[in-house]
């Protein structure tokens, strides 16, 4: 469940969101050598509360001497709106 890798935002945001959309997701330290990554992601589709979206930008937080990549542009994750740090430009 992808849910669980992505840390839940300090503030909840008041915007309704909907297809389309670029926001910013932040996950947990993930992997052998840990490193967050936040994502940019398009959503794609929301079924009662639950969001669907595309990879569109990658950014590694913390380690940036490893070459595993947990993520792809591209790839398709699924969230809950309390995981949206923000919007993505």
């Amino acid at each position: 469940m992808d849910q669980d890798l992505f840390e839940q935002a300090p503030l909840p945001l008041l915007t309704r969101f909907q297809a389309g959309d670029r926001v910013k997701l932040l996950t947990f330290p993930v992997g052998i050598h840990p490193a967050s990554y936040q994502l940019d992601v398009a959503i794609t589709a929301i079924h009662d509360g639950e969001f669907e979206g595309e990879i569109v930008r990658i950014a590694t937080l913390g380690r940036h001497d490893h070459e595993e990549a947990h993520f792809m542009l591209g790839g398709q994750v699924a969230f809950y709106a309390r995981n949206i740090q923000g919007m993505a430009s």
